[in-house]
């Protein structure tokens, strides 16, 4: 695999989303959903939002023989980590650049799709429900994270504050984002609105981990879309940035390892 590690372009964005925020994240979220939905031999499985793909990887080593795992995302240099991700682990999956609303798949094609910390960021969100559904065949499962309120996800809210301070408004506000969907009643009225049934939505709070705050904190802010502003800034303006992420951790950092709860609503709902 090839990667930029050493300029702030979107290929180096994709590696260290992968590195840093995956393994302590994304992973942890893509088990929960896998979880939920129990994906079984033989079944065709969507990933919508994959980013660098990492559901599509968990269910492969689930140990369920899926009939095939296909990843969709807008982003090209995303899709280009999860491709090289796959490769690297033996996972064979198909990848798709393209717009959620806007599937290129034909109908009734997927039994279970997941998509995690993705739908909030969908621009026309009942558009790609409708999708969504019409790429599902009938009984076909899906399992959604969307995160809940920045107040509650104490991570993201000192990475927001940390950026504000320290870069400007649009960069925290490019963290606040993540929480920009937060209401599960609105959630639920989308899904049903699109024709899926048996909707259920509930509050899941997972405590994270890492072993070295210090070490995720330097990845982290640079891991965001706009974070990565702090990169250009002076070696003690970096410092002075992960001490105060860290320190609005308040007792989530002990000093050497961070550990956070991280919230979001799990919807599962079938076609």
């Amino acid at each position: 695999m090839t990667v930029d590690t050493m300029g702030d372009g979107p290929t180096r964005f994709a590696s260290r989303y992968e590195t840093v925020l995956v393994p302590v994240i994304f992973r942890p979220w893509a088990r929960e959903l896998i979880r939920r939905a129990d994906p079984r031999d033989g079944e065709h499985i969507l990933d919508l939002g994959c980013g660098t793909g990492v559901v599509t990887r968990e269910v492969a080593a689930a140990g369920a023989r899926p009939g095939s795992l296909t990843g969709v995302d807008y982003n090209g240099d995303m899709l280009a980590e999860a491709r090289a991700r796959s490769e690297e682990a033996g996972v064979e999956a198909t990848w798709i650049e393209a717009d959620a609303a806007e599937l290129p798949v034909p109908d009734d094609c997927f039994d279970v799709a997941f998509c995690q910390q993705a739908f909030q960021f969908f621009p026309d969100r009942p558009a790609a429900l409708g999708e969504l559904r019409r790429v599902m065949r009938p009984g076909g499962r899906v399992a959604f994270c969307v995160q809940t309120g920045i107040a509650e996800n104490p991570q993201l809210r000192a990475q927001a504050e940390t950026l504000e301070k320290h870069v400007g408004p649009e960069a925290g506000a490019a963290v606040r984002a993540i929480c920009g969907l937060p209401d599960g009643g609105v959630i639920r009225g989308l899904f049903a609105d699109a024709g899926f049934r048996d909707v259920a939505v509930e509050k899941v709070s997972l405590t994270l981990y890492h072993p070295d705050g210090r070490a995720f904190a330097e990845g982290a802010m640079g891991g965001m879309h706009t974070g990565d502003k702090l990169s250009k800034s002076t070696e003690a303006a970096r410092a002075a940035a992960i001490a105060d992420f860290l320190a609005g951790l308040g007792g989530g950092y002990d000093g050497t390892a961070i550990r956070f709860p991280h919230v979001s609503n799990v919807v599962t709902a079938r076609a």
